[in-house]
């Protein structure tokens, strides 16, 4: 993770675009798990380019690789999903912290295979979008104590919310490290300077 500020947990995120305030809930959910899909086409396009490693590449030393965020998102799926469950069972549940930073090194993101990387990720998405949809009214109200990035209680409703914008806000994180650290199939052409003698015609308007 970048040592960036923390992204928001209500309203718009001006980074990504996500809105808390907006949309209704099924929408969000679908949202998501396509979003998720998107993260782990990018990951397996990736590791199926020229150098499979590049998913490994961090920009700058402080920034997660491709694949260090892809396994991010797909442990946050796995930890919402069962944190919509612990809810359900519980009155009031005080949700353990999933420790995102800790996990990079023990769980050793950076040496994982990106494709079952990639096919977790799917699946997760998948499993938190069925746990999501079926939730009643009075579900999604339902409270428990979150931590993170402050303690404070949050709705079932807001979990599927944020979960929604953590795999909108990592999908671009990924898209964005690849298109550095990726290298081109083909080199781009280097921009030539126009022949003198071509210079007023390389200005004029077509006729």
């Amino acid at each position: 993770m970048t040592k960036k500020q923390q992204p928001p947990v209500d309203g718009l995120c001006e980074e990504c675009g996500f809105n808390y305030d907006t949309g209704e809930l099924q929408g969000t959910v679908t949202l998501l798990i396509r979003q998720g899909a998107e993260c782990a086409m990018a990951l397996t396009k990736a590791a199926a380019g020229p150098d499979p490693d590049v998913v490994r590449l961090r920009p700058e030393p402080e920034v997660w690789s491709a694949i260090e965020y892809a396994c991010h998102v797909r442990d946050v799926l796995e930890v919402q999903r069962l944190r919509i469950a612990q809810c359900l069972a519980e009155e009031r549940p005080v949700y353990a912290p999933m420790d995102r930073t800790g996990r990079v090194k023990e769980a050793k993101y950076e040496d994982q295979n990106p494709i079952e990387v990639a096919a977790a990720l799917t699946r997760f998405a998948r499993e938190f979008g069925a746990a999501a949809r079926v939730l009643t009214p009075p579900q999604l109200g339902r409270l428990g104590l979150y931590n993170y990035p402050v303690r404070a209680p949050r709705t079932l409703g807001w979990i599927i919310r944020h979960t929604a914008h953590e795999i909108q806000h990592h999908r671009q994180d990924i898209l964005t490290i690849l298109a550095k650290v990726e290298p081109p199939i083909i080199p781009a052409p280097k921009p030539s300077e126009p022949a003198a003698e071509d210079a007023d015609t390389a200005s004029a308007p077509l006729s």
